[in-house]
C-alpha cells in the first residue's frame, strides 16, 4: 500500500455513528475533512467485531453485513481526496459496556477493570463515573476461536467495503491488550502464563485474517510498548517481542503507543511533552523489520525529526487533525504558524459530555463534528463589526468574521492579547495552552484584523466608531467574596499572582478550590510556598477533567499543599485566616499572604450602555457566564457565523 505521505490520522472513536452502529452523515463530514486536509493515511477508529464488544455510545459496528453499505460510502469519501483507507477492528473486553449489547463483558480472566485504573472511579464534577466494576467473564478456547473468527468476518467486510488495509486493536487496555498483560491476564491454558501464549490470541487472529484475505491486503496491529504504573503490568521488552511475534505471523506493521494509570495519554500523571511514546516506538523498531508507526502527541516538526533520524517510519496523529483537519496542507504549503494547536487538555477523550453523550468535541475547533454547519461562508453584504475584548471569544470571532468577509476592528483593554489564556498557560504543565494564544494573535495580523491595544472601550467610543455590530467579549471580574477582612492589603487576586504584579509571602491561603485555585496552589507549592488551599465545595478541583484529576490532586500532596474542603470563612486578620471546618471546627490558619480565587462576576456595564444605541449587539465568552476555552470559542466562532 502506497502512501501520499507518512502522516497517519490515529484511529479515534469519535461516537458520530448512529446508536446501531452505522456510518452517518456526520461521520462522513468528519472523516471526509481529514482527508481533504491532506493525511496520508486514515484508520477510521474502533469498529466493534462482536456485540459482546460493544464499548461506547455511537461507536461504529462492523460485526454484520448490513454494515457493509455504509461503510463502503466512508471508504469512498476517503478515497475520493486521495487518502488511504484503513479501519480498526476492536474489542473492548472487559470494557465493554452490557448496557449496550446485554451481554456480560468478557476477558481472559474474571478481572473487573475497576482493580486496574483509578480504583474503579473517575471524578466528573457531579459524581463518579464507573468505568467498569462488572465481573468479566473468563472466555473459554472455544469462544476465543470464535472470536478470532469475528475479527477475520469484520476484515473481510472492510475489504469488501473498499478500505485498503486492517489494524487489530491491541492497545490500550481493550481484549488484546488483556490477554497480552499479565496483570488481567492469569490463565493456566495455552493462552496465558509465558508471553508465547498471552500473545497466541493476536497472532492466530493475524493468521488467519492473512489465510483469508491473502498476503497483499495489509494488516497490522497496534500495541502498548508499555503499560505504566500497573504491577506485572506489559513491559518495554515483552512489547518487543510482541512485535516480532505480530511480524513473524504477517503483521505489515506495528503501530506503538502506550497505556496504564501512569501513562501521560491515559491520565496525566507523567509530564506531557511532544512524543511522549516515540522512544517505545524506537525501540520496538530496532527489533522488527516492517514499517513503525509512532504515536503520541507528536507536532509535524518532531515527526519530521522521527522520520529523518529512522525512529519510526510513520507518525500517527490524532488530537492534532481533531483540532486541525488541514494541518498536512498547511505543513505542505509552509505555513506552520496557521496551524490550529491542540492545547491536550483531554476535552475530546474525557469530556463528562463526551462520556455519556453522542461526539466528541474539542477546545480549539468548534467546527468538529459540525463540519458542514460551521463552514465558513462568505457574506452578500459586509459589516463593520466592533470586537471588544481580546481573548479566546473575541479572537475566535475576529478570525470568523474576517474570513467571511466583515470588516472587523478589534479593541482590548490590556497592552497584549490573549485574555485568559495568558493566566491559563501560566501553571505547571500548562505550557501547552500558550501556542493556541500565539496562533490566534498570528491569526489577527495575517488577516488584517485591525487591533487596538490598551484601549479600554465605552459608549462614546462605541458612538463615535458607528458599528453595525457589537461583540462584547470583554470576559469577567474576579469576585470578592463577602468576608470580613477582605479589604487588607495582604489579600490578593489569584490572576495577579500568576502574572507576577502581587507580591507573595512564605506562607499562603488560597480561598476558592477549583481549578483557578487548586492551579494556583499548585504553582506557588513549586515556588518553595507553604500553601493551603480552602473551598466551600465538598472537594477540590471538581471541574478538572476525568483523566487529570486524581492525578492533579495527587501532585498537590506530593507537593506538600494541604486541603480544606466544604468550610465556612469567618475572618481575614493580619496575619491569619479564620474559618470553620466541615467538622465544625473553629481553625486559625496562619498566613502572610490570601490569595482570592472565588469564581468571576459578570461586567454588565457597558452592555447596559449601549443597549438601543448600536444596530446588533452580541456577548461571547465570560461575560455571559464563566467560560472554559472550549466554550469561549464556540461563542465566538459561532456569533461570527450568524453577523
Amino acid at each position: 500500500m502506497e502512501l501520499r505521505n507518512r502522516i497517519v490520522m490515529s484511529p479515534m472513536i469519535s461516537k458520530y455513528g448512529s446508536p446501531e452502529g452505522f456510518v452517518t452523515e456526520r461521520v462522513k463530514n468528519y472523516i471526509e475533512a481529514r482527508a481533504r486536509g491532506g493525511v496520508g493515511l486514515i484508520i477510521v477508529g474502533a469498529s466493534y467485531v462482536h456485540p459482546s464488544g460493544h464499548f461506547r455510545i455511537n461507536q461504529l459496528g462492523i460485526s454484520d453485513d448490513k454494515f457493509i453499505p455504509a461503510l463502503s460510502e466512508l471508504a469512498r469519501v476517503i478515497h475520493k481526496h486521495g487518502a488511504r483507507a484503513a479501519i480498526q477492528l476492536h474489542h473492548a473486553g472487559r470494557l465493554a459496556q452490557s448496557g449496550l449489547s446485554g451481554m456480560q463483558p468478557v476477558a481472559p480472566s474474571p478481572i473487573p477493570m475497576g482493580s486496574y485504573l483509578y480504583g474503579g472511579k473517575v471524578s466528573i464534577g457531579d459524581g463518579k463515573f464507573i468505568l467498569s466494576s462488572e465481573v468479566p467473564k473468563e472466555l473459554t478456547v472455544e469462544e476465543i476461536a470464535e472470536l478470532v473468527i469475528s475479527f477475520v468476518k469484520a476484515a473481510e467486510r472492510a475489504k469488501k467495503a473498499g478500505f485498503d488495509a486492517v489494524e487489530l486493536h491491541g492497545a490500550s487496555g481493550y481484549l488484546y491488550a488483556q490477554f497480552l498483560s499479565s496483570a488481567s491476564n492469569k490463565r493456566q491454558d495455552a493462552y496465558g502464563g509465558e508471553l508465547k501464549n498471552r500473545a497466541r490470541f493476536l497472532v492466530e487472529t493475524i493468521k488467519a485474517i492473512k489465510e483469508t484475505m491473502g498476503a497483499d491486503y495489509p494488516v497490522w496491529c497496534r500495541i502498548n510498548g508499555m503499560e505504566h504504573g500497573v504491577k506485572d503490568g506489559i513491559t518495554l521488552e515483552e512489547a518487543q517481542d510482541t512485535a516480532r511475534m505480530a511480524q513473524e505471523a504477517g503483521a505489515d506493521a506495528i503501530h506503538v503507543t502506550a497505556t496504564g494509570p501512569q501513562s501521560s495519554v491515559t491520565s496525566g500523571a507523567l509530564p506531557i511533552v511532544p512524543g511522549l511514546n516515540v522512544g517505545l516506538a524506537g525501540e520496538i523498531k530496532k527489533v522488527v523489520t516492517v514499517p513503525v508507526i509512532a504515536a503520541g502527541w507528536i507536532t509535524p516538526e518532531h515527526g519530521e525529526r522521527i522520520v529523518q533520524e529512522g525512529t519510526a517510519s510513520f507518525i500517527a496523529m490524532g488530537r492534532a487533525l481533531i483540532a486541525d483537519p488541514e494541518l498536512p496542507n498547511k505543513v505542505v504549503s509552509g505555513r506552520l504558524d496557521e496551524v490550529t494547536p491542540c492545547i491536550y487538555c483531554f476535552r475530546c477523550t474525557d469530556d463528562p459530555k463526551t462520556m455519556r453523550e453522542p461526539g466528541i468535541r474539542c477546545s480549539v475547533n468548534p467546527a468538529l463534528g459540525r463540519e458542514e454547519e460551521y463552514k465558513v461562508t462568505p457574506v452578500e453584504k459586509p459589516k463593520n463589526v466592533l470586537i471588544i475584548g481580546g481573548g479566546p471569544a473575541g479572537m475566535e470571532a475576529a478570525r470568523v468574521a474576517t474570513l467571511r468577509g466583515h470588516k472587523v476592528s478589534l479593541y482590548e483593554k490590556e497592552a497584549k492579547l490573549g485574555g485568559q489564556l495568558i493566566q491559563a498557560a501560566i501553571p505547571p504543565q500548562k505550557s501547552r495552552v500558550e501556542p493556541l494564544t500565539k496562533y490566534l494573535e498570528t491569526q489577527m495580523r495575517k488577516l488584517g484584523v485591525k487591533v487596538e491595544l490598551e484601549k479600554e472601550v465605552d459608549s462614546a467610543l462605541v458612538q463615535d466608531i458607528k458599528p453595525d455590530v457589537v461583540i462584547l467579549a470583554t470576559g469577567a471580574a474576579p469576585f470578592t467574596p463577602d468576608i470580613p477582612g477582605i479589604d487588607k492589603d495582604h489579600v490578593v487576586q489569584a490572576g495577579d499572582v500568576l502574572e507576577g504584579r502581587a507580591e507573595v509571602g512564605d506562607r499562603v491561603v488560597v480561598i476558592g478550590g477549583e481549578l483557578v485555585g487548586s492551579e494556583t496552589a499548585e504553582f506557588l507549592a513549586e515556588k518553595g510556598k507553604e500553601v493551603t488551599v480552602t473551598t466551600l465545595l465538598p472537594e477540590l478541583a471538581l471541574a478538572v477533567h476525568a483523566a487529570l484529576r486524581e492525578q492533579f490532586l495527587d501532585r498537590l500532596v506530593h507537593k506538600g499543599v494541604t486541603s480544606l474542603t466544604g468550610v465556612k470563612y469567618e475572618e481575614i486578620t493580619p496575619k491569619s485566616l479564620v474559618l470553620i471546618t466541615k467538622e465544625g471546627e473553629r481553625k486559625t490558619i496562619q498566613a502572610d499572604t490570601i490569595v482570592l480565587a472565588a469564581g468571576s462576576i459578570l461586567n454588565k456595564k457597558l452592555l447596559d450602555e449601549l443597549k438601543g444605541k448600536v444596530p446588533e449587539i452580541h456577548l461571547a465568552g465570560d461575560c455571559v457566564e464563566p467560560r472554559n476555552i472550549m466554550e469561549a470559542i464556540d461563542d465566538g466562532s459561532r456569533i461570527a457565523r450568524q453577523i
